[in-house]
């Protein structure tokens, strides 16, 4: 809790620091008058929801002009940028003035910011009362209806130079439930530039639950299991439901349906609550890990989600939300007793993701609604907090199921390999005397095998393996045109330091560079030969460019020179090799095993000529 209310601090401070929407001027309202906002050229967008006046219709009998007659004294004024008339089943009306104070026309465009109003009148007035236009709109009529072919409900205005007229509007709902609106004030480049902008961010986030829904039916349809099926349902029920929230299902996909849409969210909203509790027991595994209260009060909270579908189908859009609201709100609270025992109780991995998810969730609502009631800022990231709040819950949940899933696979592969280091010693018990000899033949062929190809001083590959290697590489460079190299190496005056420190420690050097060497290597199928008494060869399998392979060899030069092992034979003062490097380039012409040894010889002659401790490479086209 301590951590959540850290967060929630933390992010409205964010917010109220954020972006701060273009301001207007807005005159104190004489009594019957509407407050007054001046219009100038330089404002790209003005917040109207301060500036507006409200005032409830409670028969719902008053027209355009009855409203515009009402006393002062039925007004009242709306401080926040965003409206709210609650749950109502009045008719309410609000008002505005905009004064152009320019010296010409005017065409701004008025956005309610919401696409699911049910009933929308707009009656643009003349100071003495006289319309000079009109909209009526809503999610309760085809989409046709709307001034702006746009998600959201807009109207283009034409405000006459140096005049002002009355915004009159009458928002009215279905059946009680009233939709929140942050009616805005925009010029029109500014609007197409907010629907851009708007767009491209609603694309992002609906990509981003598309491709997670797409990615765990793909798991769903390989793996067959269950849980992959509901995770994917309840992330498609999240992108449904923002789709058809946000507008942009009425506008492209049943324009001309608008009952289907409004009972298309409703049953969305339901669906999304039992695809939710059914993933988050299974992927908890509520019925072995609480108790059987728990998950009872869990199932059945559940299960009661598909009440909240029958409403809809009556067109009792107000009665969906209140039942589902209701149930839901069980349903979380069980949610969130099983989460908590699981993390603190069992300390259980699954519960910590579920709880980072609802946590993220819940904080995103909360910020949400304190938007709503003008605590936080209005602005492009308030208002697009639920959005982002559930695509971090998407991806915290697909974590959390990736990361149980490989738990169990982990799991599974241990207790196979368990079964069978059993079964295998089950057979080598009743087998014993059989695989005991058997093995043991198998461990001498095995080390006459490596004694045949390994050098007894050093533990490196020796000159009949190296033989065989190199004609091998050559042999695929010819046939299938790939790169490879061939390094040879010659320790500098070893014969000095023998001759000083006695052959025993001359072994002793042969046996630290082969050491150094080998632990260079960074593939399997790199290996370090010893072709004669102080001469080595390294075969290296490429696919790098030439520079990266002699960058590789120069650390092989630098870990010799690291051993420091002292020679006072040597001009270094320490124990050295000097180095030829070939590079044969893919699709290079084709080169026997003798003619790339001879090159590399030669190179390494060239070292030893040049002052020896280098590396001089050649690469053959």
């Amino acid at each position: 809790m301590a951590l959540a209310s850290r967060l929630i601090r933390l992010v409205c401070m964010l917010m109220l620091a954020g972006v701060t929407l273009p301001g207007f001027s807005a005159r104190a309202a004489t009594p019957g008058q509407a407050i007054e906002v001046v219009l100038t050229d330089d404002q790209a967008e003005v917040q109207l929801g301060p500036s507006m006046q409200s005032r409830e219709d409670a028969g719902s009998r008053l027209d355009a002009q009855a409203a515009w007659a009402s006393p002062a004294g039925d007004w009242h004024r709306q401080h926040n940028a965003s409206i709210n008339f609650g749950f109502s089943t009045s008719a309410w009306w609000t008002r505005v003035t905009l004064r152009n104070a320019t010296g010409h026309d005017l065409e701004r465009i008025l956005d309610l910011g919401s696409s699911l109003l049910d009933h929308v009148d707009i009656h643009v007035l003349r100071p003495d009362g006289a319309q000079l236009q009109g909209m009526s709109s809503g999610d309760r009529l085809p989409f046709a209806s709307r001034g702006e072919n746009v998600r959201t409900i807009a109207m283009r205005l034409h405000i006459p130079a140096g005049q002002q007229v009355t915004v009159l509007m009458r928002l009215q709902s279905h059946d009680g439930l009233n939709e929140i609106i942050t009616p805005r004030l925009y010029a029109p480049e500014a609007f197409t530039a907010h629907v851009q902008l708007e767009t491209l961010a609603f694309g992002v986030y609906y990509g981003l639950l598309a491709t997670v829904l797409l990615y765990n039916l793909f798991l769903y349809a390989s793996t067959r299991q269950t849980i992959f099926g509901v995770y994917a349902t309840y992330v498609g029920c999240f992108l449904l439901w923002g789709l058809v929230f946000r507008g942009y299902a009425f506008q492209y996909w049943w324009p001309d349906s608008p009952d289907f849409n409004n009972q298309a969210l409703a049953i969305i909203v339901s669906a999304l609550y039992m695809s939710l509790g059914l993933f988050l027991m299974k992927y908890l595994d509520t019925a072995n890990s609480v108790s059987r209260k728990m998950h009872r009060f869990a199932a059945i909270s559940t299960a009661a989600q598909g009440l909240c579908i029958l409403p809809a189908f009556l067109n009792l859009y107000a009665a969906t939300f209140i039942i589902n609201s209701a149930i839901g709100s069980l349903e979380i609270m069980g949610l969130t007793a099983i989460i908590t025992v699981l993390v603190v109780k069992k300390k259980s991995k699954a519960g910590r993701y579920a709880a980072g998810a609802f946590t993220t969730l819940s904080v995103a609502a909360l910020l949400y609604y304190l938007r709503v009631l003008g605590f936080v800022p209005a602005n492009a990231l308030t208002d697009n907090l639920l959005q982002i709040g559930s695509a971090a819950e998407a991806l915290l949940l697909a974590f959390g199921l990736a990361d149980q899933m490989n738990t169990l696979k982990t799991e599974k592969l241990h207790a196979e390999r368990q079964a069978l280091a059993a079964q295998t010693a089950l057979n080598t018990q009743l087998e014993s005397l059989v695989s005991s000899r058997t093995a043991e033949l198998e461990m001498a062929n095995e080390r006459l095998a490596n004694l045949a190809i390994t050098d007894e001083l050093t533990g490196v590959y020796n000159r009949r393996q190296f033989n065989k290697d190199l004609a091998a590489a050559v042999a695929l460079h010819t046939r299938h045109q790939t790169p490879a190299a061939l390094c040879l190496l010659d320790v500098d005056h070893f014969k000095a330091y023998n001759d000083r420190y006695g052959h025993p420690a001359g072994d002793e050097v042969l046996r630290q560079i082969a050491t150094a060497l080998r632990q260079q290597l960074q593939r399997a199928s790199d290996h370090v030969y010893r072709v004669g008494g102080e001469e080595f060869a390294i075969l290296l399998d490429i696919n790098e460019p030439p520079e990266k392979v002699e960058r590789f060899i120069m650390q092989m030069l630098a870990a010799v020179h690291g051993l420091n092992i002292p020679h006072e034979g040597s001009p270094f003062g320490a124990v050295s090799v000097s180095m030829g490097l070939v590079i044969l380039k893919a699709r290079g012409a084709s080169r026997t095993a003798t003619e790339l040894y001879s090159a590399a010889d030669a190179l390494l002659y060239q070292a030893k000529q040049a002052g020896r401790n280098q590396v001089i490479s050649q690469t053959l086209d």
